[in-house]
């Protein structure tokens, strides 16, 4: 299961200078840049040295985890996507063909879905974005000789010319994705230009060389006009984070999961009530059956109680959570006690004997524990109790309702398996997105 959390930023840029008939100067410019601490681009500029009409070049693209965001156990991978825009420029008065002295980003007008400059006196170059392809790292080779790409591919002679717009931008980007978990820390895209031609002045073959790299495109399309023969023609590429994924649950066959609610004095009824709701909407995504989940629920007060030994049968957890009483203060230590016995021990005549299914144990409270004896007292035992059921192998996950961010950082770091397996919840009522999204089976990640 992933949880997405999504995130971006725009940066980059690719710049052509295209003299007349004879080589030319390519580069691709500003390329540095760290993505919301999640992506690192470690390359300054892309430099395609000097070039003629109608070649083909290729330079390499790293993309790759931050070191911040590979240290960070909270998280595990990145989607991202590779998008391209075009380019303005500051164009210095009276040279020819015309000289820039800066280059600045577009923007998208919201009402029209066009792009225009974002800075008075610069002016949209003509758009170089057609003429590249991107491609991630092959993996191999389909059953009819296919090339398979890890990530995205894209051809070039795609899009509109000249008029390149926001649904060229949005029909022609490519998506990327890393992990941690599967040691995937590093994407090295294929930026390709393939050269543009002018009119009058194209090869006999340009046609073959335009389908030759994408069957579907009219080669006509892609012809500049001899009036750009001493033109700059720019284009930005756009790389955007997507989603970052937090670990879950997700899509086991099998597994035994204890629901630890808090019934202490401080949770109101409406509260209550809501928690209850969530917490049986819980159990009927989990779905229990024979072969799958078992289910079972514990909860604490002043004292804690197992309400419910773990169990297939979903109709009689709802029951036990539903006969729960909000009244005491908060121990938290028995409640984890209570829950890992249950776990440690299926087999006493209530549950099966399983070493496939895996523990999980779902912890929802609303303040720091305060019983047996004192605040330092309590959390101290809680802590050791949680330490021993993870050293068990019991993934504990915790959501704290409403907790000051003291309390959140405790609960966070001493009893959650880590930090990704903490979560706050502003209110009551945000706890069945927060339960319910513990399942979602992303099986394409």
């Amino acid at each position: 299961m992933k949880k997405l959390l999504t995130s971006a930023l725009v940066f980059g840029g690719i710049l052509v200078v295209l003299p007349m008939l004879a080589a030319f100067e390519a580069h691709v410019i500003n390329v540095t840049a760290t993505i919301e601490n999640a992506l690192f681009v470690p390359i300054k500029e892309i430099d395609f040295g000097t070039v003629f009409p109608q070649e083909e070049l290729d330079k390499p693209l790293s993309i790759a985890l931050s070191q911040s965001f590979q240290l960070e156990d909270r998280v595990d991978d990145v989607s991202y996507m590779i998008r391209q825009k075009p380019k303005c420029g500051l164009p210095i008065l009276d040279t020819d063909p015309t000289e820039y002295s800066d280059f600045g980003l577009v923007t998208e007008t919201e009402e029209e879905g066009l792009f225009v400059c974002e800075d008075e006196g610069y002016v949209m170059l003509p758009p170089l974005c057609p003429y590249l392809s991107k491609h991630s790292e092959v993996i191999g080779h389909g059953e009819e000789g296919d090339i398979l790409y890890e990530d995205g591919a894209l051809d070039a002679f795609h899009g509109t010319v000249p008029d390149w717009d926001f649904s060229d931008t949005i029909n022609y980007q490519v998506d990327g994705h890393l992990a941690k978990s599967t040691h995937d820390l590093q994407d090295i895209w294929n930026i390709d230009l393939k050269v543009p031609c002018f009119g009058g002045h194209c090869a006999q073959d340009w046609a073959d060389f335009v389908l030759g790299i994408n069957p579907a495109a009219n080669p006509d399309n892609y012809i500049q006009p001899l009036a750009r023969e001493h033109q700059l023609f720019g284009c930005d590429l756009w790389i955007e984070v997507t989603g970052i994924s937090l670990p879950g649950i997700g899509c086991q066959e099998a597994l035994d999961l204890m629901l630890v609610l808090d019934r202490s004095g401080s949770i109101s009824s409406s509260e209550l009530s809501t928690l209850k709701t969530a917490a049986k909407s819980f159990v009927d995504t989990l779905a229990p059956s024979a072969d799958g989940a078992h289910v079972g629920q514990t909860s604490f007060a002043t004292l804690g109680s197992l309400d419910h030994h773990l169990s297939d049968n979903g109709a009689s957890v709802k029951a036990a959570i539903d006969a729960l009483i909000a009244v005491g203060f908060t121990n938290l230590f028995e409640g984890i006690a209570f829950a890992q016995d249950e776990l440690d021990n299926p087999g006493d005549g209530h549950d099966r004997d399983d070493d496939i299914a895996k523990d999980f144990m779902v912890i929802i409270t609303d303040g720091a524990p305060n019983r047996p004896v004192d605040t330092a007292t309590a959390k101290a035992a809680a802590t050791a109790e949680a330490n021993a059921a993870k050293a068990e192998g019991t993934t504990i996950y915790v959501v704290g309702v409403g907790t000051s961010s003291s309390t959140a950082a405790y609960l966070e770091n001493n009893i959650a398996s880590s930090p990704a397996h903490y979560f706050d919840a502003a209110s009551f009522a945000a706890l069945s997105a927060i339960l319910n999204g513990l399942l979602i089976c992303d099986e394409g990640l």
